[in-house]
């Protein structure tokens, strides 16, 4: 009988241990009331013309992108305006052995405008690259078929990665341009 015991609490714990999931916390994501797509944004006020704005913002393209002129689509120097288009891998899970796949490519559009005093960014259109278009969306829809919270994942690598490319840019905008006394 005592081994009986011991042997059905220890299938039980074992399966209990098998049968665990791994659960992920749903992000917070930032989505725009108008259109219902996960969109970030941010305006920064700064003291300059929106011409100097414009060449630095430019500029930060060149600085925070690797290929800067594969990611540029539209540099409007007349409206102000620079965007282009940008993608990230996103990783799996690690196994059990700690060893991540890649899940995927995000794709993302990126525009920044510029006016006197002031320089807008925008992050929008956040798509997993596949033979259609495939919102990211899709996977904060509870009901959707195959839902996992392993979603959240994803969703928190890609959150992690536009908040960086945010903070670069007000960083990036906002530092004064004082030359080197080195430079002359």
């Amino acid at each position: 009988m005592k081994t009986l015991v011991v042997t059905s609490i220890l299938i039980l714990s074992i399966n209990t241990l098998f049968s665990q999931k791994e659960e992920y916390k749903e992000p917070s994501l930032p989505i725009d009331s108008t259109t219902k797509t996960i969109t970030y944004s941010k305006v920064l006020s700064i003291n300059a013309s929106k011409d100097s704005l414009f060449k630095k913002g430019k500029s930060w393209f060149y600085t925070y992108f690797k290929n800067p002129t594969g990611v540029i689509r539209e540099e409007d120097a007349t409206n102000y305006k620079i965007s282009g288009k940008h993608q990230i891998k996103v990783l799996n899970p690690p196994d059990k052995n700690k060893v991540q796949t890649m899940r995927g490519i995000v794709q993302y559009t990126v525009t920044t405008q510029f006016k006197d005093n002031k320089a807008r960014i925008i992050v929008n259109e956040i798509n997993l690259k596949e033979t259609s278009y495939t919102p990211i969306e899709k996977w904060l829809d509870k009901t959707a078929p195959g839902f996992t919270t392993k979603n959240y994942y994803y969703l928190e690598q890609i959150d992690v990665e536009i908040k960086n490319l945010l903070k670069h840019f007000e960083d990036y905008m906002t530092k004064s341009q004082t030359p080197n006394k080195e430079d002359w």
